[in-house]
């Protein structure tokens, strides 16, 4: 049976005549990812929360409304709980062709993103959704996941529905939603989005913004070049969301997994909640760990995930602070220093031991002789 369930619920309409002041700028999908067997804990603390903010009511958005302290008060409470997020948010100004114009091509679209980012990360995942409606986006995705992924003898997929909103995660759900809605959809923009976000990152596992094109970003950066350089934060950002497409099939390959959930949480962080602040080593690796069900140590993180991203041309700076996208001169310099502290010792060590052998053999053994150290011979000669 499957280990992971995911309860998702949307938000926005597919509406693309923007002229109407009911039709959203964005369209929303999210999800609670969590182990089947902390559903117990979760539903037992989200009836505390219920308790606690919608006395005799559901844990309804539309409850708090503008009210944004609020929502900032059940935001932090929910997050306390063991589950982590999927994000899916589309533009849709952006949606510019014919095709675009008829519901069924939305949604067949929005069905594509939302499965191709849910099944990387979760081959077996079991799903739960609000069905509200028979043209609802998640009527047409249980369609879409059973023609991709079910049944399959090698395959343990499945897919529910809640007929009614009486179940709590799904509630949460719907609430993770509508606030996801108030940090990007220009109906509801809320003047505390920044707080939404830096919020919701801690528990994002994965986010997808479409159209990926760089946007010009939500935060307030320094002016001083060299600390923010707009041609260095475009493409250090082009540079990782070009390896995610390249790598977008490997959903087998554990290794490819952990750089790519890695990669996104930095494309993630960057774009949405702060570009000039570095992520330490001990974050990174407990987002990685929240989508596998083992632990990884400091040395797979470093040799296994941010040495092969940076080999594949990826751009990920790095301090005594952590890493990040550089996001201009003084992250990549960070980044060469850091690896000078490194570098240099040790070629002084290796000097020193390949003078101690020339010394000791009379010159007869050189230890960078061989073909393989050519250029390490030429470095310290």
């Amino acid at each position: 049976m499957p280990e992971q369930i995911a309860f998702l619920d949307e938000w926005g309409n597919t509406d693309l005549d923007f002229t109407k002041p009911a039709t959203s700028t964005h369209y929303i999908v999210a999800a609670l990812l969590l182990s089947k067997t902390a559903l117990p804990e979760i539903e037992e603390r989200l009836e505390v929360i219920r308790h606690q903010f919608f006395p005799n009511a559901h844990i309804h958005a539309s409850k708090v409304g503008n009210d944004d302290k609020r929502r900032l008060q059940i935001l932090t409470e929910l997050l306390k709980l063991p589950f982590h997020i999927f994000g899916l948010v589309v533009d849709k100004r952006q949606l510019r062709t014919e095709g675009f114009q008829y519901k069924g091509s939305f949604y067949k679209f929005l069905h594509g993103l939302a499965d191709r980012e849910l099944y990387r990360t979760f081959p077996n995942l079991e799903l739960v959704a609000n069905l509200l409606g028979s043209d609802s986006f998640m009527e047409g995705f249980v369609k879409y996941v059973y023609a991709n992924h079910i049944p399959n003898l090698f395959n343990q997929s499945s897919f529910g529905f809640v007929q009614d909103a009486s179940q709590l995660i799904m509630q949460a759900a719907g609430f993770v939603a509508d606030t996801l809605a108030r940090c990007y959809d220009e109906t509801v923009l809320s003047e505390h989005r920044q707080e939404f976000s830096s919020l919701l990152k801690s528990k994002m596992l994965t986010f997808r913004y479409w159209p990926e094109a760089f946007q010009p970003l939500s935060v307030q950066v320094p002016e001083e070049a060299f600390l923010y350089n707009r041609e260095i934060a475009e493409l250090s950002l082009q540079l990782a969301q070009d390896y995610l497409h390249r790598n977008l099939n490997y959903t087998s390959a554990p290794q490819k997994i952990d750089q790519i959930h890695c990669l996104g949480y930095l494309i993630f962080h960057f774009r949405h909640v702060n570009p000039m602040r570095y992520i330490s080593s001990r974050e990174l690796m407990n987002h990685i760990q929240a989508g596998r069900n083992t632990n990884i140590s400091l040395h797979y993180f470093q040799a296994k995930v941010i040495a092969p991203l940076r080999d594949a041309g990826v751009l990920i700076a790095s301090s005594s602070k952590g890493y990040k996208l550089p996001a201009g001169e003084q992250d990549l310099y960070n980044f060469i220093n850091h690896s000078n502290t490194i570098i240099q010792p040790l070629l002084s060590r290796i000097q020193k031991c390949r003078d101690r052998i020339l010394l000791a053999t009379n010159g007869e053994l050189d230890l960078l002789s061989q073909s393989e150290y050519k250029l390490l011979k030429k470095l310290l000669d």
